[in-house]
C-alpha cells in the first residue's frame, strides 16, 4: 500500500474524526475496556485548522485516509493533540512518519518545549514518543462519579464561582493564571473555550479575587481547571463541582495529575472513582500540576 502524507483540508476533519474514533475504541476494546468515543463535529481541529501555528497532517492511500495528526503551539510551547493510524494499517511506519513531519514544525515556529498526553496502556505509542525525545513526565487519571453520589457528599467550600466575563475582557487575568500554572499564554484556547463551546466557563475566587478558572462540559466533565499556587486546589475543586451539579449531569467526570493529592483525596472523598489512565509525556518537565486539571488530551 503506498502512502502520501499532505495537510489536512476542511473536508478531511469529519473522516479523521472517524479513524480517531476507531484507533481509539480499538485501543480501548484490545485492552479489556468497553469503546467509550463516540463521534462528535471536529469543532476544536476546524477552529485551529485556520490558525497559523497549528500543524494538522493526514496519511493517504487509494483515496481514503490511513491516518491523522493535528499539533498546536502556544508561544513557544508545541503540543502534539492527535496522532492516530485506522486500525488494521498500524505498524507500517505510518505513525512515525506523520509525527516527524508535527515535530518538524515545532522546530520551524522555535519550540522550546514539547508534550502530549497519551493513554498510559498505550505502550507501543509510548515507545515511539520516547525514540523522538518525549519522556513521561506525569500519571493523570480520568475519573468519573454519578451525580446523585457526589451531591450526597460535596460540602462547603470557601471560594466562589462566577461566569468569565466575553472575550476578551477576561484575557489580561486567565492569561496571567496560565503563566504562572502553565509557563505560557493560550489566549486563543480561552476564545474558543468562551466561544460558546462549553457549558459553563467559571471563574473561581475567594473574597472577590479571581484565582483559578474553569470550563464543564454539558455532560458533566470538568476541564481545564486550574488555580493559582497559592490557592486550595481541593476547595476550588468543590466549588467547580458544585455548580457542575446544577447542570443535572448524570455523572460528573475530570481528569487528575498522579502528584494532586489533595485534588485525589477531595475526589475519593466524593466518590470518584478511576476510569482510565493518561501520562503526560515531554521534552522536558513544565506546569505547576498540583494546580492544574487538564480537560483532555487534544485541549490539554
Amino acid at each position: 500500500m503506498s502512502i502520501t502524507y499532505r495537510p489536512a483540508t476542511n473536508e478531511d476533519l469529519e473522516p479523521a474524526t472517524r479513524i480517531v474514533q476507531d484507533a481509539y475504541n480499538d485501543l480501548r476494546v484490545r485492552h479489556g475496556l468497553p469503546p467509550s468515543i463516540a463521534l462528535g463535529p471536529p469543532l476544536f481541529q476546524a477552529f485551529s485548522l485556520a490558525e497559523p501555528s497549528s500543524s494538522l497532517w493526514v496519511a493517504e492511500a487509494e483515496g481514503a485516509l490511513q491516518g491523522f495528526a493535528f499539533s498546536w503551539m502556544r508561544q513557544s510551547f508545541w503540543f502534539l493533540a492527535q496522532l492516530f493510524v485506522r486500525p488494521g494499517t498500524q505498524s507500517q511506519g505510518i505513525g512515525q512518519a506523520m509525527l516527524s513531519r508535527t515535530l518538524r514544525h515545532a522546530e520551524e515556529n522555535g519550540a522550546e518545549n514539547r508534550a502530549l498526553i497519551t493513554m498510559a496502556y498505550n505502550t507501543a505509542s509510548t515507545a515511539l514518543y520516547i525514540r523522538n525525545g518525549l519522556y513521561p513526565r506525569e500519571p493523570l487519571l480520568r475519573m468519573i462519579a454519578a451525580a446523585p453520589l457526589v451531591a450526597a457528599r460535596i460540602g462547603p467550600s470557601k471560594m466562589e464561582v462566577a461566569p468569565i466575563e466575553p472575550w476578551p475582557q477576561s484575557r489580561d487575568w486567565l492569561s496571567r493564571i496560565d503563566e504562572e500554572v502553565l509557563g505560557f499564554r493560550r489566549e486563543s484556547h480561552h476564545a474558543f473555550l468562551l466561544g460558546g463551546f462549553t457549558a459553563r466557563a467559571l471563574s473561581v475566587a475567594q473574597a472577590g479575587r479571581p484565582l483559578g478558572y474553569a470550563y464543564v462540559s454539558p455532560t458533566g466533565h470538568i476541564g481545564p481547571l486550574a488555580v493559582l499556587p497559592e490557592a486550595d486546589p481541593s476547595d476550588a475543586l468543590r466549588a467547580v463541582v458544585r455548580d457542575t451539579l446544577e447542570l443535572q449531569p448524570k455523572q460528573v467526570s475530570m481528569v487528575v495529575p498522579g502528584r494532586a493529592q489533595r485534588t485525589l483525596d477531595t475526589a475519593f472523598e466524593l466518590g470518584f472513582r478511576i476510569d482510565e489512565p493518561f501520562v503526560l509525556l515531554s521534552a522536558r518537565p513544565f506546569g505547576a500540576w498540583t494546580h492544574y486539571q487538564p480537560s483532555n488530551p487534544g485541549i490539554m
